[in-house]
């Protein structure tokens, strides 16, 4: 059985002088940036600029926006893509567990555990469709797949539980064993079969353990 965790794509490694010209094309997002107006910025030539820009359309991190007069001929203007907007942080993980440890105030645990479960069924709905004509241990490899799109570091063990070694609401979880509910609801219903959450990270365990009874 392939037990190793599922090749998954990762952030593109980004050099300095990369960086620092996605950020020059972010702080001009409203209207895009030409490759002069880059040089420019950067203090280097145009054509080092463009080989950057090829790199950096090639790898999905920006696109072309239109052209626009900066003296001369029209040049190209480019935009970060989504893809490249995410280079930049956004501390995601810091506002969920604050969303969801201000919905615990609110609702208590009962609530937060309805919270979570209707959060996991609803990015469940939109995964399902992947999993179509998958059963037995190909349906599990591909939930591991799933699994780690979304971050958890999950792998099939040789007895057929799921482990996962980065808990997505960690810190909350530490706090109140409600945030596990998200887990379990979202691997039963991937799998299509009813789930133990047994060895629990915030437990002090190494993984977290998920088998069906």
């Amino acid at each position: 059985m392939d037990t190793s965790r599922s090749s998954f794509p990762l952030p593109i490694a980004l050099t300095d002088s990369r960086l620092r010209l996605l950020r020059e094309v972010l702080v001009r997002r409203g209207t895009g940036a030409t490759a002069e107006e880059l040089a420019g910025a950067l203090g280097v030539t145009r054509t080092a600029v463009s080989q950057q820009l090829t790199a950096l359309e090639r790898d999905g991190l920006l696109a072309k926006s239109g052209r626009r007069v900066t003296g001369g001929r029209p040049s190209r203007t480019y935009v970060l893509t989504d893809a490249g907007r995410e280079t930049f942080p956004r501390h995601y993980g810091l506002l969920a567990s604050s969303l969801v440890r201000h919905a615990r105030d609110v609702y208590g645990d009962e609530g937060l555990e309805t919270l979570l479960a209707s959060m996991a069924e609803e990015v469940a709905s939109d995964l399902i469709p992947r999993l179509e004509g998958k059963t037995g241990t190909e349906r599990k490899l591909e939930v591991v797949r799933l699994l780690n799109e979304l971050g958890y570091e999950a792998a099939l063990t040789a007895d057929g539980a799921i482990e996962a070694v980065n808990c997505v609401f960690s810190q909350v979880a530490n706090e109140t064993r409600a945030a596990c509910t998200f887990d379990v609801r979202l691997l039963g219903t991937l799998l299509g079969e009813d789930v133990k959450h047994g060895d629990c990270m915030a437990d002090g365990h190494a993984c977290c353990r998920f088998k069906s009874p």
